[in-house]
């Protein structure tokens, strides 16, 4: 997956994962297996196919935010609502599906970090 999200990636080799967000210890496990990566992916996307306009997720300082999605010419872009209410489209997907995951996890109340 480091072809699919090259910045991500270089970025997550280098962390270390006893003093890193939750945010981005999560995002490194996604990244590192695509099938870890493709429950949450798929998840999201299912959640927008059945007629959701925003769904949650959990941002890097811990809160909960609202991701949204919008079709560009036949093509699909994840926004980000900021803490100034702003949409913003993260660089890689990888950091919306992180997101949402640490969200479902949140839920479950099984976020090993």
């Amino acid at each position: 997956m480091n072809s699919t999200f090259p910045k991500a990636y270089k970025y997550l080799e280098t962390i270390n994962e006893q003093t890193a967000d939750k945010l981005d210890v999560i995002a490194k496990k996604l990244i590192s297996d695509i099938n870890e990566y493709e429950k949450p992916s798929q998840a999201l996307r299912r959640r927008f196919s059945r007629g959701a306009s925003q769904v949650k997720g959990i941002d890097r300082n811990g809160r909960v935010t609202m991701i949204k999605r919008e079709s560009h010419g036949g093509k699909y872009k994840y926004l980000i609502q900021g803490d100034n209410n702003d949409w913003f489209e993260p660089e890689e997907r990888i950091w919306v599906v992180a997101m949402y995951a640490l969200w479902q996890a949140s839920r479950k109340h099984k976020i090993s970090t």
